[in-house]
């Protein structure tokens, strides 16, 4: 579903589709096969509610949202828990294919939201000044991991993500509407 290329749509195959995302958003974790993807999908359904549009159409609504691990293999599906847990909340995680994060997907984002202090501290690390400032997913409180949990932690951590994004996305639907020409209406 995501191919991982991070340039502007080709507008000369997609006139709508607007030159550059106003919002993208790069969720951080480890081996991005559990909770930056269930960060991902979840965040795609929220936002796609909020503007009344299915996530695959959010692209072309000026939203970017991916997600990639600090020590990512690529190409490793999400884990299966995590594809049941995102599927009860109203996500798709089934065509998730990891990847490592990199400079140019940091570069492309106007949010970068770690997992976990460790994650935001190892994009400083290995990535200083590319992309913004990673905020943190849980705010003060990193969140566990729950590869190799049953189901139930799963179902656990998704909610927590869901809360937490329910607290960031109305802002980051807002910045993009801020930064909107004025007079502009639609995506």
């Amino acid at each position: 579903e995501d191919s991982g290329d991070v340039t502007a749509p080709d507008q000369s195959s997609n006139p709508a589709a607007p030159a550059r995302p106003g919002c993208s958003v790069l969720f951080v974790c480890t081996g991005n096969t559990c909770r930056s993807p269930l960060a991902e999908a979840l965040c795609k359904r929220l936002l796609a509610d909020r503007l009344g549009c299915d996530p695959a159409e959010l692209e072309a609504h000026g939203y970017v949202v991916r997600s990639a691990g600090v020590a990512a293999l690529p190409g490793d599906p999400a884990a299966l828990p995590a594809v049941e847990a995102a599927w009860e909340l109203g996500a798709d995680l089934s065509a998730h294919q990891s990847r490592p994060v990199n400079p140019e997907l940091l570069a492309a984002s106007t949010h970068v939201v770690a997992v976990t202090r460790g994650h935001a501290e190892a994009l400083a690390m290995r990535y200083p000044g590319v992309g913004p400032e990673p905020d943190l997913l849980g705010g003060p409180d990193d969140l566990d991991d729950p590869i190799g949990g049953d189901l139930e932690q799963y179902r656990a951590c998704a909610q927590m993500i869901r809360g937490h994004l329910e607290r960031l996305v109305p802002g980051w639907a807002a910045s993009r509407d801020r930064d909107r020409p004025e007079g502009q209406t639609g995506p």
